[in-house]
């Protein structure tokens, strides 16, 4: 055996166990950055080849591995801007120079200068504006992620909703009957309220109270239309005693039914708060006014302005409403409005009504926020949010072997194979969740294990340079 050949195999020990314990001095240094993955030193046998009688020692030889495809620890955050990936998938970054990487550190943050988000490491969040299909196969079209794009807007309503009950209770008085006449209480009179009555066991008339606000206003009214055809076989008058209606047959001598429909709430109004084109609000008034036991009637209006109807809305026995669906008018300075009404019904119940409406007001970006599917929201002062963004995920067939670079980045290298984009939530990627980080996959106990193991290694190839050395000296003094 060549006492070269055991330097040789000493120093290339010592080589190898020193780039194991950079690997575990690096992996510890690193075990609290965000989306780091952990590096270990892999070591293969290189055999020289030996005669029978002499042989010739080998070294070994070490390569670098990054564990890229593991998934690291998720741990939350109180930053709405901080993503992590769970399952397959990296962030697409790009540098100050325009070059993309992929990286799974999801500490972004609003860069003030530009408005881009940055990541930690001085990385910009790539996504594609919306409507913008990804490459299947490349990081063409992407643009940096940034707020400031979405300043100050307003937006005009175009559609909202009015739904809620409207009350079905009525109250019916029973008139007093006598030999010819029947003796009705009257109480609370208010138009839509109505008198019905019949005389001999005959067919049910019925009058409509309309602008008579007294009782002695009904009798005129009632003695008119029997005067007109439109009611007969009474008289009306008023019993002096009690102030009630009276209505007596004509000719006397048949028996008479009759009773008071009060039909109040006659009338109500709500409001409901719109946008003009250019963000002003506009107050619209819902006026409703009840014609019957199972019509209404609606009617819009701004101001004194009446914006549409009145229009008859009808419900059935149950109580559902029948027709119509909606209204459709135009707001003063704005859009075209649809008004939903699918969720009004007619029940014994309270009049309980709500309503709401798209648009907005003047209002600037305030944050962002991230949905699992990648869309990025502009979220304004007023509430309101904004599609904007939406973050691809990339990946390539074989992690492990991209090409690790300074700011925990990766490229893509011949080995990992090309890239492969596609949205989170989609296909084989997985889906992102805002206020969270991946962790590095590094344990630090393992690590500690390593160093050991690294070493003792490393002690015991220096010990076989330091025999083989000594040797070599033997040798050189037998020449002396």
């Amino acid at each position: 055996m060549s006492l070269y050949g055991v330097l040789r195999s000493g120093v290339s020990g010592m080589n190898a166990q020193s780039n194991k314990l950079g690997t575990v001095a690096e992996n510890i240094q690193n075990s609290s950055t965000t989306g780091y993955k952990r590096a270990s030193t892999e070591f293969s046998s290189l055999i020289l080849p030996s005669s029978e009688g002499n042989y010739n020692s080998g070294s070994v030889t070490s390569r670098v591995r990054y564990t890229i495809g593991d998934q690291g620890p998720i741990a939350y955050t109180t930053s709405a801007t901080d993503l992590a990936i769970s399952g397959n998938g990296f962030f697409v970054v790009s540098d100050p120079g325009g070059a993309n990487y992929l990286t799974r550190a999801g500490n972004f943050v609003v860069d003030g200068r530009n408005g881009n988000l940055v990541n930690a490491a001085g990385f910009t969040l790539m996504g594609y504006k919306l409507g913008v299909d990804p490459s299947l196969n490349s990081l063409d079209d992407v643009v940096p992620v940034n707020m400031s794009d979405f300043g100050m807007q307003a937006a005009g309503s175009t559609a909202g909703a009015f739904k809620g009950n409207l009350p079905y209770t009525t109250t019916e008085v029973a008139g007093i009957p006598g030999a010819d006449f029947v003796d009705i209480s009257i109480s609370n009179l208010t138009p839509r309220d109505k008198i019905q009555f019949s005389v001999g066991g005959g067919a049910l008339q019925t009058f409509n109270v309309t602008t008579q606000g007294t009782v002695d206003d009904l009798v005129t009214a009632i003695n008119t239309a029997v005067a007109g055809g439109t009611l007969n076989g009474v008289v009306a008058s008023k019993d002096l005693a009690t102030g009630n209606l009276v209505l007596t047959s004509d000719p006397a001598g048949t028996g008479v039914t009759g009773s008071f429909t009060d039909m109040t709430p006659a009338k109500k109004t709500s409001s409901l708060q719109v946008f003009d084109n250019v963000g002003n609000p506009v107050k619209v008034d819902i006026q409703l006014e009840r014609t019957g036991e199972k019509t209404w009637e609606i009617a819009i209006y701004n101001g004194t302005t009446r914006l549409d109807g009145p229009t008859t809305v009808t419900f059935n026995d149950l109580g559902q409403l029948v027709s119509p669906t909606s209204l459709e008018f135009g707001i003063p300075k704005g859009k075209n409005f649809k008004l939903d009404m699918t969720g009004m019904t007619q029940l014994a119940g309270e009049y309980s009504v709500t309503g709401s409406a798209n648009g907005n007001g003047p209002s600037a970006v305030k944050s962002a926020e991230f949905a699992p599917d990648g869309t990025v929201y502009a979220v304004y002062e007023d509430g309101s949010r904004v599609a904007a963004y939406r973050i691809p995920l990339a990946t390539v067939p074989s992690p492990d072997n991209l090409s690790p670079r300074a700011g925990n980045v990766y490229e893509m290298t011949a080995s990992s194979g090309g890239y492969q984009v596609g949205f989170p939530e989609t296909g084989t990627f997985g889906s992102v969740t805002s206020g969270a980080l991946e962790g590095s996959n590094v344990d630090i106990g393992t690590e500690l294990t390593a160093m050991i193991e690294a070493q003792t290694s490393y002690t015991a190839n220096s010990k076989v340079f330091q025999t083989g050395s000594e040797l070599l000296d033997v040798l050189m003094n037998l020449k002396r």
